[in-house]
């Protein structure tokens, strides 16, 4: 079945870990009211991860001309959900999930534009309005692919557009790269973006113990 995009991993750069609350009576409603507000921001602020559906398209802006290489653990959390997390071994000596058994795997990150827009969680569809910064985590298939198109049409990653389609399913999935091209048939152009964003390597940093807790994953 393929994910929907309320099942996409949704993690800002650092994520401060639950913490039990001592207070009692209204100032701790208070405090709750103010904890509540903050997440609902935080969320919404949230970069995502881009996916595709099989036999699905996009029109894709790179937003930088490297990747950020990292190890990771790929685990369900407690939603049941596939999510990608950094190997705590960049940062310590010690790693939670490569205690447990967990395989690392090596990922190329990238902070891209997703030309399908905002996604419409009632309707279930991408609303093709103004364009997305999301995050795209990728293997050394896709990767090996993209260095490709750059060497291939000598210029920067950034100066490239795509429309990247999918095939199949799982890890049998296949990406196709073309050049984009808008309504009127013409070859897109990256456009300007002034809005500030977080970078590929801060969205990749590893979490603490507690947040892999709160978390919930799953080492099958």
């Amino acid at each position: 079945m393929p994910r929907k995009e309320d099942d996409e991993d949704v993690r800002p750069s650092r994520r401060s870990g639950a913490k039990s609350s001592k207070e009692q009576g209204w100032g701790a409603v208070v405090k709750r009211q103010t904890e509540i507000a903050e997440a609902k921001d935080e969320a919404e602020n949230a970069v995502r991860d881009f996916w595709l559906a099989a036999d699905e398209s996009a029109i894709v802006q790179f937003m930088q001309d490297e990747p950020y290489c990292y190890d990771a653990h790929t685990v369900k959390d407690k939603r049941g959900k596939w999510t990608t997390v950094p190997c705590q071994l960049a940062t310590k000596k010690h790693c939670v999930l490569c205690t447990e058994g967990s395989k690392q795997t090596w990922k190329a990150a990238f902070i891209v534009l997703d030309y399908r827009g905002t996604w419409d969680s009632e309707k279930k569809k991408f609303k093709h309005d103004k364009p997305v910064i999301k995050i795209w985590k990728v293997g050394a298939t896709i990767a090996n692919q993209l260095k490709q198109q750059m060497d291939k049409r000598k210029k920067d990653l950034s100066e490239l557009m795509f429309e990247v389609t999918r095939s199949g399913e799982g890890k049998s999935a296949t990406y196709n790269f073309e050049p984009a091209f808008d309504k009127d048939d013409e070859k897109m152009l990256p456009m300007k973006w002034k809005e500030k964003f977080v970078s590929a390597e801060d969205l990749c940093q590893p979490l603490t113990e507690e947040e892999i807790d709160n978390l919930g994953l799953v080492v099958s």
